[in-house]
């Protein structure tokens, strides 16, 4: 698992801008000039992210809002958050979720 797991909360980078493209999400880095695009499960963790939250809190949303099961939910979210954070388009809240 990646750092992104457990009780880290995770939040988004400032100062991305984005567009609700059907059910996808075109975002764009105005400091690197660079476009992502996240597909509707991706979309809907990027609104999680509105806020701090957890990777676990984002794993409890996606499995009641979506048919996975717990253990896939949490390998993908945590691919995801690190693939996020690798591309800096996330980062660390610098405070630590109660257990």
């Amino acid at each position: 698992m990646t750092e992104d797991t457990g009780g880290t909360l995770v939040r988004r980078t400032d100062g991305l801008m984005s567009a609700a493209v059907g059910d996808e999400l075109l975002m764009m880095s105005a400091a690197e000039g660079k476009y992502f695009n996240l597909n509707d499960v991706g979309s809907r963790i990027w609104e999680l992210l509105a806020q701090p939250v957890s990777a676990e809190a984002l794993v409890a949303a996606l499995t009641a809002e979506y048919d996975v099961d717990a253990d896939t939910a949490r390998e993908h979210v945590a691919d995801f958050l690190a693939a996020l954070r690798e591309r800096g388009l996330v980062t660390s809240a610098g405070e630590t979720a109660a257990a």
